[in-house]
This record gives structure tokens, sequence and C-alpha cells, in this order.
């Protein structure tokens, strides 16, 4: 049985080290080595020509809200570029002048005057590849951006960049475009596009080839007329672009000597036990250009791909955190070391970067090195002593930038710090109300399971203000900072102060629509969290990690109920898909095909046009009919969204009251539990970290006015629903954090609630 390290401590950053933290999981974060912040959300970094620089792409669409590190110069909140002295770790210039920048960055001799060196970062908002020049640790703009040509949905999004090994020939993948474009360095235009695969992220030169990964599941385009419901279909695969691998093999002007070999690097989901694809993703080629090695970020796995003769996968390397472990890992950014022997893999899902034997299929073969929160993008030094870590999350919304000398490392003590800062196990003890995860056993007290997703707020904005019957404060609340108190949220309030409450609970994720899909995920995917940020400029196919690219390879809590021949109901789950828009569905992006009738189709998912009231009253009429034939669902899903407003709060409240009323007063309700989670902490501040939320237990089976201590996040509820229903664990991340078993007792108050209003 594991639980998160932190205890009862709560989340944020170490007084004394401002670089280690205790993360919104529970987990540990102390990154190895050397640590500068760079930025917020950075996704991309190359290393300059010379070693003395290396250059961080920021992408987020966010302009304020947090507080500066103090740093000179100081990093930037958005979209910015970083540059960051490798001997000095010290951050020498940022670029803030404009530039919606995404992932792509390279760094260059100009093939005009070597002794000048070239930085090209992708500009996803305008679709170019905008172009600078670094001296002395700044970027200069130099000349005007790239066009890359338009793709099908009215332009371009470049996303990663490569540079063949001659320094020519830039490419770029278009990810909107399914291609991936040449630009030559000589005359900064872009000369070709080649096709490949659905939403190419990465692409890697060398050795006469070029290759391109392509995660996505399908080829979206507008629909005729908008639609009132989506598809409930598998995604539309198609096995020669989707988790596929183009390669290409180059003729040395830029152009292509012949069509590009398709590596299939996974079989299309069939939608029960493989829901989600593999998600290949970054590249690294070895020196002597006969092999590839691809992350496969949804299987915890890297392929080796062999570029003798037809490009084939040859053997693969195993990244679980044990045998059968489920997945979670997740493999991203890699680097290979200078003979070939070592290779690096940097896991987000783990917060460490892996050490590999690159030649042997063993799993773990040298060890981990602990990072900060969510490492995606990892470099070498030309020499191969010192590696480069990019930690996206990094320490309360700051990324950060890591060094690691290698030959001062030791990967056996970075290893037992890595598990350690994870996950602690414990000896299972049996429960019979909350049976142990994996046990296999099914709870013999709790036969329903209801979880309310409802707002966004912090602890602090909600129940800050909460007071037990005597007027003594319930819980950890600062009521100076409650937004929203008891007179707004009086069911709330009751919920809480009646029920069980944790209010030492976290948002998963401080970007609110990844934030959203652990709730029946368990865990956001790479692909969630690599577009989630930069929402805005992905328009038209905006992503809010409904999209069949956001799927788990377990799929959600949905797939597994149905593996496990479960029923549920879903009121407005998983069904704001790219495209969506005030409850009309302009693109042809299939909804999870599990949720076919399963999903009540008059339930309002996120739209500000409908009162939450209607919301409310259409789950009473439905549900009512489960009710009447004694076939109520094992689990139910209901999204209550509301804005920061005291009107949409004080709604979502009456909404909450009326459906916990109506479930309390049914035949089941002595069986029953009830969740209550926000979907996120975007709105309100909160006195002990800006992602502190609540959790609220309500059920007769919850132990009346209690407080939770231990540290818990979204993956600690759909850990306990896991065990209560016998299922298991979707993803390392509710594996690994700690249950709410101690807020359940087996003595059962059976008492309705009266909603208040």
């Amino acid at each position: 049985m594991y639980s998160a390290p932190a205890g009862e401590r709560p989340a944020g950053a170490d007084a004394v080290h401002p670089t280690n933290a205790i993360l919104p999981s529970g987990r540990i974060a102390a990154p190895a080595g050397q640590s500068a912040f760079v930025g917020t959300n950075p996704l991309g970094m190359a290393l300059s020509p010379d070693g003395r620089s290396i250059i961080v792409t920021n992408d987020d669409d966010r302009t304020g809200g947090l507080p500066i590190p103090n740093t000179e110069p100081p990093p930037a909140i958005g979209y910015s570029l970083a540059v960051i002295d490798t001997q000095t770790m010290q951050l020498t210039g940022v670029y803030r002048g404009g530039g919606a920048f995404y992932m792509g960055v390279a760094a260059v001799r100009d093939p005009r005057e070597p002794g000048r060196i070239l930085v090209l970062a992708s500009d996803a908002g305008s679709g170019t590849i905008r172009v600078f020049t670094l001296d002395s640790g700044n970027l200069t703009p130099y000349g005007d951006p790239i066009a890359l040509p338009a793709g099908p949905l009215g332009h371009a999004f470049p996303a990663g960049i490569t540079v063949e090994p001659n320094g020519r020939y830039a490419y770029v993948a278009d990810n909107f475009g399914d291609a991936v474009a040449a630009i030559d360095l000589s005359t900064r235009t872009a000369v070709r596009s080649f096709p490949v695969g659905d939403f190419p992220f990465s692409v890697a030169a060398g050795a006469g080839h070029l290759l391109a990964t392509s995660p996505g599941l399908g080829d979206y385009r507008a629909l005729g007329s908008p639609q009132k419901l989506p598809q409930f279909a598998a995604p539309p695969v198609n096995p020669d672009r989707s988790s596929a691998l183009s390669v290409i093999e180059l003729a040395g002007t830029g152009d292509v000597a012949g069509d590009p070999s398709i590596v299939r690097m996974d079989n299309p989901p069939d939608g029960t036990q493989l829901v989600g694809g593999a998600l290949p993703g970054t590249i690294v080629l070895t020196p002597d250009g006969r092999e590839a090695y691809v992350s496969l970020a949804n299987v915890d796995r890297v392929a080796v791909v062999s570029l003798q003769g037809p490009p084939r996968v040859v053997r693969g390397l195993d990244l679980r955190l044990f045998p059968d472990a489920p997945f979670g890992a997740q493999p991203t950014g890699e680097a290979l070391s200078p003979d070939g022997k070592r290779l690096y893999v940097a896991l987000s899902g783990l917060n460490a970067v892996a050490v590999l034997d690159a030649r042997a299929p063993a799993r773990y073969r040298y060890g981990l090195i602990p990072t900060a929160w969510y490492p995606t993008a990892l470099a070498l030094s030309p020499e191969g002593r010192f590696l480069y870590i990019l930690d996206t999350k990094g320490v309360d919304g700051w990324g950060l930038l890591q060094k690691i000398d290698l030959k001062k490392t030791s990967l056996v003590r970075t290893t037992l710090d890595t598990l350690r800062f994870n996950r602690t196990p414990a000896v299972a003890k049996f429960d019979p109300v909350i049976p142990p995860l994996r046990s296999e056993k099914r709870s013999t007290a709790i036969d329903h399971v209801v979880y309310i997703q409802v707002g966004t707020q912090t602890y602090d904005a909600m129940l800050g203000d909460l007071n037990d019957a005597s007027g003594t404060a319930h819980g950890n609340g600062s009521p100076a900072l409650t937004t929203y108190p008891e007179n707004v949220t009086p069911n709330l309030h009751a919920l809480a102060r009646r029920y069980g409450l944790a209010d030492n609970f976290y948002a998963p994720d401080d970007n609110l629509d990844a934030a959203g899909t652990y709730a029946t995920g368990g865990q956001a995917t790479l692909y969630t969290e690599l577009t989630s940020a930069v929402a805005s400029i992905r328009a038209p196919l905006v992503p809010h990690g409904d999209d069949p690219e956001s799927y788990g390879r377990a799929g959600y809590l949905f797939n597994s109920l149905a593996r496990a021949g479960l029923s549920f109901r879903d009121y407005g789950g998983l069904l704001r898909l790219a495209g969506y828009s005030d409850g009309s569905y302009r693109f042809d992006v299939p909804a999870l095909a599990g949720l076919a009738n399963n999903v009540d189709a008059d339930y309002s998912p996120w739209n500000p046009k409908v009162d939450d009231a209607k919301r409310a009253a259409e789950f009473v009429r439905d549900m009512q009919r489960y009710v009447s034939s004694d076939s109520v669902p094992a689990f139910t899903f209901v999204a209550i969204p509301t804005g920061p407003t005291q009107g949409g709060v004080a709604g979502a409240d009456r909404a909450l009251g009326t459906i916990v009323d109506f479930i309390s007063h049914t035949p089941h309700w002595s069986s029953t539990v009830v969740f209550v989670v926000p979907e996120g902490a975007a709105d309100g501040a909160d006195h002990v970290n800006a992602l502190r939320s609540y959790a609220v237990v309500v059920s007769p089976l919850a132990k009346r006015g209690y407080v939770g201590k231990a540290h818990l996040s979204v993956p600690s509820v759909v850990k306990t629903e896991e065990e209560i229903l016998g299922l298991p664990p979707l993803s390392l991340s509710d594996l690994l954090a700690t249950d709410m078993a101690d807020f359940f007792t087996d003595a059962p108050v059976v008492e309705q609630y009266q909603a208040l209003h």
C-alpha cells in the first residue's frame, strides 16, 4: 500500500531551499544539482553551439498572478524566451518582445557568418519562426519572422525544431498542418513542406534522415453545422498517420529523396482495454544514425527504431515503476551520451530522469535522478559530463533549469532519493469499508459513489469562515480571504460542518483544464499538459483535456467501470471537446466511446447560458428513473460549472444542495458516498498555498464533523473510489496518493439532508 510522502505537511516551497517543495500531490521535489528559475511553463530548450548558454521557451497563456522570484533579471510570466549561462546557472537575458512561443527552439551558427549564433523559436501564435542573434547572453531579433505555409485550419502551428548536422537546413513540425516545413537558414525562408501524420510535435534530423512523431489520433475538421451532441466513438485512427513515426530520406537540398516510411508505433485503441494512444513524442538518434529512440509517454516505454533497411521497431526500454505497474511515468525528453551508451529520459510523471543502458532492454539499468515538478526536456553538454533538465512546473508555478554534474553524481543515492520523494510504502491492512487498493475486494458497506465536481475556488475563498456549532473555527481557514461566505454558500458550509472535511487538500495542477482531467482519469496525460497552458493560441481546436489525444492508456474511471461490469452515469464530464462552445459542437472530434448511452444528453456541460438550477433539476429528473427501477448506477459523475461571481457560486451551491438532498432521500442512501470536490483552484487567494482546495465526504458512513489533516489531492479521491468499487488503479498518480479511508466509519448514521436556499 502506498501513500504520499508529505504526510500532513502542506504544499509549498521550502523556506530555506526555494527550489525544493512539497508538491500538491504530496510528493516531494528536491532537484539534484544546481537550479535556476527560467519562467512559466517552459517546454523547450536548446544548448548554444559554443556550450555557453541555454535558451528556454516559456509557453504560457498567463499574464500575472504569481510572485516574481528574486533574481536579476527576473524571469517573465507568460510567453517569453530566457537565456541561462551554463557556467554560473544565472539568468542572463529575457526576451518579452512579443510572440506566443511554443516548444520549438534551436541554436545554430549562421551559415552566412559562422561567428554569429542564430536562435530559432516557434511562434505558434503567428504561425512563424522567429529568428534572433545570441550575443553576451542576450537575444536580439534578427530579420523578419519566417512564415510557414498555412495548413487546413487556416494557419500553421509550429512546434518542435531540429537542425541537420551541417547547419544548412532547419525542420519544423507543423502541429496543425500535419507536416514538417524545411527552412533554408541561408535565405531565412521556408522552402519545402513534407506531409507526415496527425498532430506532429517532435522532429529530429541526422545521417540523411528526418524523423517526425505524430501522436494524434485523428484528422479533425469543422462540421457543416453545429451539433447538440458529439459522436460517441473510437478515434478515427489511420494506422499510417496516427501514433506513428515518419522517416524521411533527405536529399541534401532541403528536399526529400522519396516518400516517407511510416513506422506504426502502436495498435489502434480498441476503446476497451486500450483507450488512449501510445503518444509517441521526442526522438534522439544514435551517433552513427543507425537507430532512433522514441519516447512513448502513455505506455512508459522508449521504442528503439532501426534505420538500417526498412525502418522498424526492434526493441524497447520499459520505464514502468515496477513490473505491471499502472502507466504514469510519462517518458518525455531524451538525451544520449556522446558514446551512445547511456540514454537519459525525463519521466514527467515521476519527477525524475531515468539513466538507462541504451544497448539493453533492462529496466532502469543505472538509476534515477530527482528533478523538480514535471521535467519535459533534456540536453547534454558536448563532452557529456553535464546534464541539463527543464522542469516545466518547477516550484509554485515557476519552471526550473537543472544542471547535473554526472561525474560527481552517485546514482545509487539519487535513485533511493527519487523513490523516497515519490512514495511511502507500508503493509496493507484490510478494511471492509475501504478495502486496500489492488486487494480485488469491494466495499461491504458502500455500493454507490457520486462525484460532484463544483467550482474552481480555493479553500479560503469558500470555507475560510467555516465554524462549528459553538462558533469555533472548523478547519484551517482564513476568514479574511473568504470571498463566498456562508450566506452565499450555505449548503457547502453545512455539508462541510456535518460530514468529513479535507482541509489539507490540493488541486492537482496549476492549469484548470489539466486539473479537471484528474477527477476521472487519475492523472493528466503529457498531451494534455503540452497543450492546455497554451489553449488561447490553439484556436479553433482549443483543448480542454477531453479530446482523444488526452486519453490515458487505460482511459477513465468510466472505462475501468465498464471493464469491471459496473454501471455508471455521466452528467457533463469529458464533454468539453475541441470546438465546443456555448452548448454546440463545431468539429468532428469524437467523445469517449464508452460514454455512449451513459450520458444524460439533456444535462448541459460547461455553458454560461445555462443556469445551475436547470442542471440540478435535470439531474433529479433523470436519476429518478434509475431510483424508481432500482438500477442506481454504481458510479455517478456530476459537473456543476461556475464562474468566479457571487451569483454563479451561489447558484452552484443551490444546485449542490438540491442534488445531495435528492440523493439522501433515495432508498440507497445508507450505502452511498458523495465526494464534493472543486475542478481546480483558480479563483481566490489562500493563506496556505495557491492550489489548496477542499474535499467534502458526504455519507451516512462518513465520520461526523471530522477534519482530515493528511495531505490529499484529487487522485486521493480517485484512489478511494477505486478501493470502494474494487477497481485497479488507473495510473501511478492514484496508486501513489494517500487515500481517504480515515474519513469513514463502520457505524453509519442514516440522516437525510435538507437543502438550504
